[in-house]
């Protein structure tokens, strides 16, 4: 999504060097990497169930879910990513039809559109008050600096493969990868602020991640501080030569490694207000006992695996119909 938000601006707008990458060499080959990263991750948002044969029932409450409304944003998204690619292939084959650029502008912005909403409702999901963690606005930096720094990265990557770097490029997308992950630094810093003064279950959050996962956390936030330093002075200097691919590609590394880092914490530490294995309750050394042991193949136990499951086509079947009456 930030890929494509960037590229749609540098379309519109006189913003140099960005301007012209829609009709560089880079467009066809950013909107294959684009459509091939969408559809895995599509995928991957309806198989996360915990049974994804039952996926479609995610669509089925637009009225009151934010996941279903996510679903049907991201959807939009594709959809419109996928035929926006397609104008522009047929543009490139065919060049000099008015009616393409201008089906690609209006369906352009009804992508944007889309991928906003699903955005919105992607962030909305998470701020609830039984999830002490996550019901701060760092979640929305959180999702807000992914969007420009890893759609920023993501240009910058495939620009440099395919042999298109005009002056100023890599400058300029450095310039936007150092901004997301400033926003980024930022909501982390008063979100552990928030956590230490509220002094519930975020609080406890705060405290498993100084503790149980501290080493990962000091990774991340020094990754991060690297990250941000180094892209500013790409940012001023541009990369160049043996030593510019050494670094251009160190950073990637780094920019990945927190990337991920953050977004295990973000899963791994939450904890309920409610539920069993709470942090007040000082029962998880009997949930990973229940796992070890079997007990946990007990429902009434209210302790479940952590895995995922596989895919049952013959359930799909036989449920599917169901959902008509």
């Amino acid at each position: 999504m930030g890929a494509f938000l960037l590229l749609m601006l540098s379309n519109w707008l006189p913003v140099s060097p960005l301007d012209g990458l829609m009709q560089s060499a880079v467009n066809l080959p950013l909107f294959a990497v684009m459509i091939t990263l969408i559809s895995f991750g599509l995928f991957k948002l309806n198989m996360h169930l915990g049974k994804p044969h039952r996926f479609y029932r995610g669509f089925n409450n637009l009225r009151h879910s934010p996941v279903s409304r996510e679903i049907a944003g991201v959807s939009g998204f594709f959809a419109g990513l996928v035929g926006v690619g397609c104008l522009q292939m047929l543009d490139s084959l065919w060049p000099g039809h008015a009616w393409v650029s201008n089906l690609s502008t209006g369906l352009s912005a009804i992508t944007l559109l889309s991928g906003a909403l699903g955005l919105f409702y992607m962030i909305k999901l998470y701020l609830i008050p039984a999830r002490p963690y996550w019901n701060h606005w760092q979640t929305a930096t959180a999702f807000g600096s992914t969007l420009l720094s890893l759609g920023a990265l993501l240009i910058a990557l495939v620009s440099l493969i395919a042999g298109f770097a005009p002056a100023g490029l890599i400058k300029s997308l450095a310039g936007i990868i150092a901004c997301g992950l400033i926003i980024e630094a930022v909501g982390h810093f008063f979100h552990g602020r928030y956590l230490k003064d509220k002094g519930n279950e975020g609080a406890a959050s705060h405290y498993v991640q100084r503790t149980k996962f501290g080493y990962l956390w000091l990774i991340r936030n020094s990754l991060l501080g690297i990250n941000i330093t180094a892209a500013l002075i790409i940012s001023q200097t541009d990369l160049s030569g043996t030593t510019g691919v050494i670094s251009g590609t160190l950073l990637t590394l780094s920019i990945l490694s927190s990337a991920i880092i953050g977004q295990a914490l973000f899963y791994a530490i939450v904890i309920p207000t409610t539920l069993p294995g709470g942090f007040f309750w000082r029962n998880q050394g009997f949930v990973e006992h229940a796992r070890e042991t079997g007990l946990a193949d007990m429902p009434q136990l209210g302790v479940s695996y952590e895995q995922h499951h596989k895919f049952d086509w013959r359930a799909l079947i036989k449920t599917a119909p169901d959902q008509s009456e």
